[in-house]
């Protein structure tokens, strides 16, 4: 397939990779702040907790639905609009005065958020097979770049507010303006690509079922939940993790096993850095490293391969005996992640029809939105029998994973056939 060139002849990938880096970018700008805002308005913790929740249920129902829908009108024009109605929700949560508008914000962006398939899509269309994992690397590589930096940029913006008594609204309306940057920007450079559109309604179950039929996609969608739902339960239980075993390394003298929000929020900064060093890895092993791999080794074996590497580090985790041996499990974690996330996305993406790529990817989406809500509860109720708990809980998923991947390889390798040429 050829690709459609943007301005001047330049390739898609670039364009798709900017604009969804600047719209992670305002998302990680707001998400550390969460904790802040909330208890400002007075809020409890279980409130919090569906502060957080809230944006991934939004995605989880509807990251189908904007996926059809670009299988129907085109991509361009699902996250151009996705772009402006996210600019539109972190405006309000600028200059939200209650709790009621904080949680108004946060739905609307995890609504107009849900369209990242369509992204996703957009890299299926305009790549060959044997492309498709380094594309979908290319846009790990955004995610986890806007991640990783979008906190620090909030933390920053949020640090000028000279009044204490009032919240900062700079760190909201600077994730409204690079929204307004990104939608601007896909709107003059992104050129809607060359495909087949996609018939059916918009609101359907039929990609479900199809999913549930078709092992090639259902594994590829369980695959991709698994090792969120792991990941999820390290980002966690990280922090609390760490002030209970190694307080000394988060600026305590003694060990906190029942941190309360206070200690979280003081504790956060320092964990801001080790995830950091997890996000930027990651980020160079999907945007680069990956490019040498997938033609060597094919999609399949790496999907397989990832989530021991994962399992490894949370095993790792769980039992080190010293702070070293956090460090060096947490060292491993980015390379699993990074040979994984791109190979799936790739996998699935693949075995879907050209006509439904929107659809299934939604679905996907919507599977990793469900990762993300249901394993921080469930990594919650392993630190109450042990901190080193929630752990093993996400080393015992991975190793799940990693069998259903050993299965896939065996049975499906040669339904995706290696590319060994440039």
């Amino acid at each position: 397939m050829s690709a459609p060139k943007g301005p001047g002849g330049r390739s898609p990938l670039l364009f798709i990779f900017l604009t969804v880096f600047i719209d992670l970018l305002g998302f990680g700008i707001v998400i550390p702040l969460l904790p802040i805002y909330s208890q400002y308005f007075g809020a409890s913790e279980w409130q919090l907790g569906l502060l957080f929740s809230c944006f991934s249920g939004m995605q989880f129902l509807f990251a189908p639905l904007w996926g059809r829908l670009s299988d129907r009108i085109g991509r361009k024009p699902v996250l151009v609009g996705g772009l402006i109605g996210s600019a539109a929700s972190y405006a309000l949560f600028a200059y939200a005065d209650t709790l009621g508008l904080l949680f108004a914000s946060r739905l609307l962006a995890g609504f107009f958020g849900a369209n990242i398939s369509s992204a996703q899509a957009y890299i299926a269309d305009v790549t060959t097979e044997e492309n498709r994992a380094k594309g979908m690397g290319l846009l790990g590589a955004a995610f986890g770049l806007g991640f990783t930096f979008g906190p620090l940029l909030g933390g920053v913006l949020s640090g000028m507010h000279a009044d204490p008594a009032t919240l900062p609204p700079a760190p909201g309306l600077a994730a409204a303006g690079l929204s307004l940057a990104a939608a601007l920007f896909g709107a003059l450079t992104l050129v809607e690509p060359a495909r087949q559109p996609g018939s059916g309604r918009v609101f359907s179950f039929d990609a479900v079922r199809e999913a549930s039929a078709e092992p090639r996609i259902g594994l590829m969608i369980l695959l991709n939940f698994l090792n969120i739902f792991a990941f999820a339960c390290f980002e966690g239980m990280f922090t609390r993790f760490g002030l209970a075993l190694f307080p000394e390394q988060f600026g305590q003298s003694g060990p906190i096993e029942h941190a309360t929000q206070a200690d979280i929020l003081k504790a956060a900064p320092i964990a801001g850095y080790y995830l950091f060093g997890i996000g930027i890895v990651s980020a160079l092993i999907q945007g680069g490293f990956i490019r040498r791999l997938v033609p060597r080794y094919g999609e399949t074996l790496l999907a397989m391969v990832g989530p021991l590497l994962l399992a490894l580090a949370m095993a790792g985790i769980g039992a080190a005996p010293s702070w070293t041996m956090v460090l060096i499990a947490c060292a491993l974690m980015p390379f699993g992640f990074g040979l994984s996330n791109p190979s799936v996305n790739s996998l699935l993406s693949r075995a879907a029809p050209k006509e439904r790529q929107g659809a299934f990817l939604g679905i996907n989406q919507s599977a990793a939105s469900l990762a993300r809500m249901s394993g921080p509860p469930l990594a919650g109720l392993c630190f109450a029998v042990s901190p080193r708990l929630p752990f093993f809980l996400a080393a015992g998923v991975l190793l799940l994973a990693f069998l259903i991947g050993q299965h896939y390889h065996r049975r499906y390798a040669a339904s995706f056939p290696r590319h060994t040429g440039a």
